[in-house]
């Protein structure tokens, strides 16, 4: 009886993962917004963006000048995702003498595949805050 188990577990579980996939599909990602997000001090409000990635494919958003409280609504169209995780970077620009930017948090999260419907991220800054990423594969 054990081994029926084992042996349709092994069976169902692989299917499962590949019809959940996202690799070899297009997937839609929107940089929807963040809140409460810090700067280089405490009185200065920092100039985020943000970098998504699906393989080695990198997409930046603007960057969202003097807001601790962004609104991007960008979307990004990854064709032929040669990967399943989604990464975000969250990233504020210095726009100083030395340049180097500051970054503030990262997430990945595995892609799911799955109808017309979006899925939320929420990708949670180091010191503070986060930004919400929505996506969808088809």
């Amino acid at each position: 009886m054990k081994l029926a188990v084992l042996v349709s577990l092994l069976v169902i579980v692989p299917f499962q993962v590949v019809t959940g996939s996202c690799v070899g599909k297009t997937v839609d990602v929107w940089v929807v917004n963040g809140q409460s997000l810090t700067g280089d001090g405490p009185l200065n409000d920092p100039e985020p963006y943000v970098k998504v990635s699906i393989g080695s494919q990198i997409r930046t958003t603007s960057v969202i000048h003097s807001s601790s409280n962004p609104s991007w609504w960008e979307e990004f169209r990854f064709f032929n995702a040669s990967g399943n995780m989604l990464k975000i970077e969250i990233w504020e620009a210095d726009s100083g003498l030395r340049g180097d930017d500051d970054h503030l948090g990262t997430c990945t999260e595995q892609l799911i595949s799955g109808g017309a419907q979006y899925h939320a991220i929420q990708c949670r800054a180091s010191d503070s805050g986060y930004v919400k990423v929505i996506y969808k594969c088809f």
